[in-house]
């Protein structure tokens, strides 16, 4: 009787283990790192640090907006980026881009983008 419910318990966690394997098969994940000069355009709890980086070089309107929600403990040390008094401030920020996939119960499968500074310079 005792041997049976150790095979079963030993069944059952190969199962899991092969479940897990397969989820984690599921979702892909690709980090790259960029340095880049940028202006600081704000705070918010919710989306958090907004930086406004140019797209294209010879292009000067191709601004677009990068809310950071990560950030490490040596860039906060940088300088306060919540207070309002940064915004407009030019910066050369090093972040990393993580690009992950995921795939839904219906099998699709979709590309997200997160975006963490590393190191924050004041120019």
């Amino acid at each position: 009787m005792n041997a049976k419910k150790i095979t079963v318990f030993v069944l059952m966690v190969m199962v899991l283990s092969a479940n897990a394997i397969s989820i984690s098969k599921g979702k892909t994940q690709d980090k790259m790192k960029v340095t880049s000069t940028a202006t600081f355009d704000g705070y918010d709890e919710d989306d958090g640090y907004a930086f406004i980086l140019q797209s294209d070089m010879d292009d000067e309107d191709s601004e677009e907006t990068i809310y950071f929600s990560e950030i490490t403990e040596e860039a906060l040390k940088a300088g306060n980026l919540k207070s309002e008094e940064m915004i407009g401030k030019r910066f050369e920020i090093t972040y990393e881009v993580t690009e992950y996939e995921e795939e839904d119960e219906n099998g699709y499968k979709e590309t997200f983008e997160s975006f963490k500074i590393i190191e924050v310079k004041k120019l």
